[in-house]
């Protein structure tokens, strides 16, 4: 049985899928297992959209580091170019704006928790809590 279950909270997805895509301005932007996306996320947006998943445990909120986005969110229709996230990513380079990067597995990035990021400067952060 397969099925593509599309959501914006990412804490669902998780109980529900064993590969997870992420996706911003309709391009894909990070490709895994569901192991390799929440426990080491590679793209900016993939990590910013963890670090907004409610922790239920208090004591886990007040060590928990939220990323913030700042800037408007690029019209679907006219979309930035080289890397449509660069707009909002604290990463961007001008390396960002005539090159878009590829799906690609960072070369950083080994064993089992390498998997696709589409991002010129990706590295894993920590593991979000669950």
């Amino acid at each position: 049985l397969s099925y593509m279950f599309i959501a914006h909270d990412l804490s669902i997805v998780r109980h529900i899928s064993d590969r997870v895509g992420v996706m911003y301005l309709g391009k894909m932007v990070e490709i895994g297992t569901d192991e390799q996306i929440y426990d080491h996320a590679t793209h900016p947006y993939t990590q910013a959209l963890l670090s907004a998943v409610p922790v239920p445990d208090p004591t886990g909120r007040e060590n928990r580091e939220r990323i913030i986005l700042s800037g408007d969110i690029p019209s679907p229709a006219n979309p930035p170019s080289g890397c449509r996230f660069r707009t909002r990513c604290w990463k961007a380079e001008e390396r960002c704006s005539t090159e878009v990067p590829l799906l690609a597995v960072p070369e950083l990035l080994k064993g089992p928790a390498a998997h696709d990021s589409a991002c010129h400067f990706a590295e894993v952060v920590a593991p979000v809590a669950a």
